[in-house]
C-alpha cells in the first residue's frame, strides 16, 4: 500500500491545485514558483529574508508532466459515511479517548463530508495562524511591502517605523550608509536621533499568558523589529521586549560607524513632513503569509493581524488586531454559509494562537479552506500552496511517519497546532476519487506528557482523508 501511495503523490498534489480548482490557480501558482511551469515571475528561488529556513523547504518538484492527473486517475466515489465511520473510530486510541473533533467540507460544493463535534469551539493552537492568513489576504492585494525610512533635517535623522519587524543587520545598515550621505549631503557631520514608532501600537498581549515573551515565543508586536526581535536568531530563544527601541539602538551605533557622530539619546517623536529621507523595504507580503504558515511563525503572525487592524482603521493594539481577524473571519465564514449558531462560538483573541482563550469550531475553519480551494475566491489561493505538505516541508517535514499515516505523506497540506492539552492540522486534501476537500482536526483533552502521541493520532485522522479502499 505504501508504494501504491508513494505513486499517487504527485498525482493527486496536481489535482489538489489544478484539477479540483480553475486553471487560473494553476496558472497563479506557475508565476509564483509554488509550481514548475513555463511561467515565471524570477528566475530562481531567493531565500526567504526573516527567521530559519523551514526544514525540508527545498523539497524536489517534478516537470510539468508529471504534474498532470493521469488517465483514469479518479476512483470510486467516496462514501461520506464509510469516512466519518474510519475517522471517527480513531477516537478509541488510548491518547485520544474520545477527546476527538473534526470536520471534512467538500470544496465548491461546501458539503460537509465527515464531522464530530465540528460545531464545538476548541483551543486551535497554531491552526488559528490560517484565518489570520485569510484576513490579511482579504484586506491587502500580497504585493505591498514594509518600508522603514529615515528621515533627515537639520541635524536631526528620524527613524521611521514602517511596520517591518523583519529587517536584516544590512538592512538596517543599508538604511544608516544612506541616512549618513544624505545628512553629509546637508552639512551636518553630528546629528540627534529619533524615533518615529508610532504606526502601530502594538505591545504584549495579556490574552498570551503564560505562552508569551518571558517564554521565547514570541516578540512583542512595534513598528519595526530587528531579525523580528530573536536576540539570539532563534525560533523560540530569548525575545526582544522593546523590538523598535533596540532596533534603533543598533541604528546609531550602525550611523557612528558610517561617520557620523550621534549626540544625546534617543527620543521619540514624529518624523517631519516633506524631508529627505532614506528607506528599505520589506519583502511582498505574500512571502510574509508564506513564511508565517510554513513554519508557524508566532512573530509575524502577530504583525500580520496587527496589519488586518491598520488597513480596517481599527486601534492597533494586540485586542484590536485579534478583533480585526475575528471580524474578517466572521464575514468570511457568513459569506461561505456558515450558520450563526456556529460562528456565535467563534473567539480570536490573538493572531497567531498562542492564547488558549481562543475558541474555533472544526467546522468553521474546514468551511474557510474548502472555500479557498473552491477557485471562488482567488484572494486566498495561496493559502492552498503556502501550508506544509505531510512528510516533506515546514512543520510537517517530520510528521506522518508513524504506522497508519505514512501512506498519506506527500498527500496532505496542513497548518499544524499544538497548545498544552490540544493538537490541531487543518487544511487541504484530495480524496481518491479526486474531490478537493478542506479539513480541520481536533485532538484535545490529553496529558502534556502525551504530546508525540497526540499529534501522531491527529496525523492518522487525516491519513483517512485520502486512503483508498
Amino acid at each position: 500500500m505504501r508504494g501504491r501511495a508513494l505513486e499517487r503523490i504527485w498525482r493527486i498534489t496536481a489535482i489538489v491545485m489544478c484539477a479540483a480548482v480553475p486553471v487560473s490557480f494553476y496558472a497563479l501558482g506557475d508565476l509564483t514558483d509554488a509550481f514548475p511551469g513555463v511561467l515565471t515571475l524570477r528566475t530562481e528561488e531567493p531565500a526567504l529574508t526573516f527567521g530559519p529556513r523551514a526544514s525540508a523547504e527545498d523539497w524536489g518538484r517534478p516537470e510539468n508532466e508529471e504534474l498532470l492527473p493521469a488517465s483514469g486517475a479518479v476512483g470510486t466515489p467516496v462514501d461520506p459515511a464509510d469516512l466519518d465511520e474510519r475517522m471517527s473510530a480513531l477516537a478509541e486510541l488510548p491518547v485520544v479517548d474520545g477527546g476527538l473533533a473534526f470536520s471534512v467540507v467538500e470544496a465548491g460544493t461546501g458539503t460537509t463530508l465527515a464531522s464530530r463535534e465540528a460545531a464545538t469551539a476548541l483551543v486551535p493552537a497554531s491552526t488559528l495562524k490560517l484565518l489570520t492568513a485569510a484576513a490579511v489576504l482579504r484586506e491587502y492585494e500580497g504585493d505591498e511591502v514594509l518600508t522603514t525610512r529615515a528621515v533627515v533635517q537639520d541635524g536631526v535623522i528620524t527613524l521611521v517605523g514602517g511596520g517591518d519587524m523583519t529587517l536584516s543587520e544590512e538592512d538596517l545598515r543599508a538604511l544608516a550608509e544612506d541616512a549618513a550621505a544624505l545628512a553629509v549631503s546637508q552639512g551636518a557631520e553630528e546629528v540627534s536621533l529619533v524615533l518615529d514608532d508610532g504606526l502601530l501600537v502594538g505591545g504584549p498581549n495579556p490574552a498570551w499568558g503564560d505562552n508569551g515573551t518571558a517564554g521565547g515565543w514570541v516578540t512583542p508586536t512595534a513598528s519595526l523589529a530587528l531579525d523580528e526581535g530573536w536576540l539570539d536568531g532563534e525560533q523560540y530563544g530569548p525575545k526582544s521586549t522593546d523590538p523598535a527601541g533596540d532596533a534603533a539602538e543598533r541604528f546609531a551605533a550602525l550611523l557612528r560607524e558610517a561617520g557620523l557622530t550621534v549626540t544625546g539619546g534617543i527620543e521619540e517623536g514624529e518624523a517631519p513632513v516633506g524631508a529627505p529621507a532614506a528607506e528599505v523595504r520589506s519583502a511582498p507580503l505574500a512571502e510574509l503569509v508564506r513564511h508565517t504558515l510554513l513554519i508557524s511563525d508566532n512573530t509575524t503572525a502577530e504583525l500580520l493581524a496587527h496589519l488586518v487592524a491598520l488597513s480596517r482603521g481599527e486601534e492597533t493594539t494586540p485586542a484590536g488586531a485579534a478583533a480585526a481577524v475575528e471580524a474578517e473571519v466572521r464575514e468570511l465564514a457568513a459569506a461561505a454559509g456558515m450558520p450563526e449558531s456556529t460562528l456565535a462560538q467563534l473567539e480570536i483573541r490573538d493572531g497567531s494562537g498562542l492564547s488558549r482563550q481562543n475558541r474555533v469550531p472544526s467546522a468553521l475553519l474546514a468551511a474557510v479552506l474548502a472555500e479557498a480551494a473552491s477557485g471562488t475566491l482567488p484572494a486566498l489561493e495561496q493559502i492552498l500552496f503556502d501550508i506544509p505538505v505531510a512528510g516533506l516541508s515546514g512543520t510537517l517535514a517530520d510528521r506522518f511517519d508513524a504506522d497508519g499515516a505514512e501512506d498519506a505523506a506527500g498527500l496532505v497540506r496542513g497548518k499544524t497546532g499544538y497548545l498544552g492539552g490540544a493538537a490541531t492540522l487543518a487544511g487541504v486534501a484530495v480524496l481518491p476519487d479526486g474531490r478537493t476537500v478542506g479539513y480541520s482536526i481536533a485532538v484535545h483533552g490529553f496529558d502534556g506528557a502525551d504530546a508525540p502521541a497526540a499529534r501522531a493520532a491527529v496525523d492518522r485522522v487525516a491519513a483517512e482523508i485520502v486512503q483508498e479502499d
